[in-house]
């Protein structure tokens, strides 16, 4: 199987000032808190919670601590004379409090190979100022974002919360610290493959059969991406769609769809048997690819019958491969 022809880019003490003692030390003067926790207490303890952040990480992507992550996506980008496939890395954290904008670097490390360089990212503010993203780019050194199988880091404590007040050391969500933990996994070139039919494929439009005898289309051409209209029934959209197998051997097929959407498999040649298949979701890598089926067919130029549905959707994409 090759990869379409695509050029592939990508794109955190405070100071503490002791005074001398005198011989006579007066009372101590305490910090009612009202200096938003500016001014230093006389005693061990930090400012009565003015001078940390209450916010807590909601949600994330990756998830605190998530392995098998994928070490990149694939998008089309558009900015220069001609569209190319480009490599990145989208990641995405959620807080409960509103945030300063104009606080939005963050550091990402690598706890794997510790000698390389910390990177310094600036994500973006949504505009409720509750979720940051942030857009890891490929480094000059690899067409890369991520390293596979690396442990990363991403340090959160230059963020602030619209008060000024900076994150809990162990704040809530990110696992007992300030930083956003998690592994990469191993990288799936049929996967990516797939992706860049996704990217840069026209769609092969074609409508389902109503029925296994409505003379329901061929989608068994590899590499190709289909468009397939569903027809309306009383649970939803569904429809048939065939699949002819090879002359001589069996083959593992793969669709890789857009979307979940039922999919069952049955032999027309031989008598309408089911052929076992798998629907499960798919890694996240781009955006054209959420779900794969995957099944065998026995080869003799044997006719398959595809059953998708039903489903609320009327239409969906698919991405055909057969190895």
């Amino acid at each position: 199987m090759r990869l379409s022809t695509a050029v592939f880019l990508f794109t955190a003490c405070a100071t503490l000032t002791l005074s001398g003692c005198v011989d006579s030390p007066p009372a101590p003067e305490v910090d009612a808190g009202s200096d938003a926790g500016t001014k230093p207490d006389a005693g061990t303890n930090p400012d009565a919670g003015t001078t940390l952040s209450s916010a807590t990480v909601t949600a994330s992507l990756p998830a605190e601590g998530d392995k098998d992550v994928y070490p990149l996506e694939m998008h089309l980008d558009t900015s220069g004379e001609k569209p190319l496939i480009a490599f990145r890395k989208v990641l995405t954290l959620t807080f409960s409090d509103t945030m300063d904008t104009t606080a939005a670097q963050v550091t990402l490390h690598d706890r794997t190979d510790t000698t390389a360089p910390a990177r310094v990212l600036t994500g973006t503010w949504s505009e409720e100022a509750r979720t940051l993203t942030v857009t890891v780019p490929r480094t000059e050194e690899s067409t890369r974002p991520l390293e596979v199988s690396t442990h990363y880091a991403l340090a959160l404590d230059a963020l602030r919360d619209a008060a000024g007040r900076a994150l809990a050391p162990s704040t809530v969500g990110l696992g007992g610290d300030v930083s956003l933990d998690f592994t990469t996994g191993e990288r799936d070139p049929a996967l990516e493959h797939a992706c860049t039919h996704t990217l840069v494929n026209t769609p092969e439009s074609v409508t389902a059969g109503r029925t296994p005898f409505d003379f329901p289309p061929d989608t068994n051409t590899g590499h190709v991406r289909y468009a397939v209209t569903l027809r309306p029934g009383d649970l939803g959209f569904g429809g048939y769609t065939g699949f002819i197998s090879d002359p001589e051997n069996p083959e593992h097929v793969t669709l890789y769809l857009d979307q979940e959407v039922a999919t069952a498999v049955t032999n027309d040649t031989a008598g309408g048997a089911p052929v076992p298949s798998v629907l499960a979701p798919a890694r996240s890598i781009c955006a054209g690819i959420t779900h794969t089926v995957t099944f065998t067919s026995e080869p003799g130029d044997q006719i398959h019958l595809l059953r998708f549905g039903p489903v609320s959707a009327e239409t969906f994409r698919f991405v055909l491969e057969r190895e």
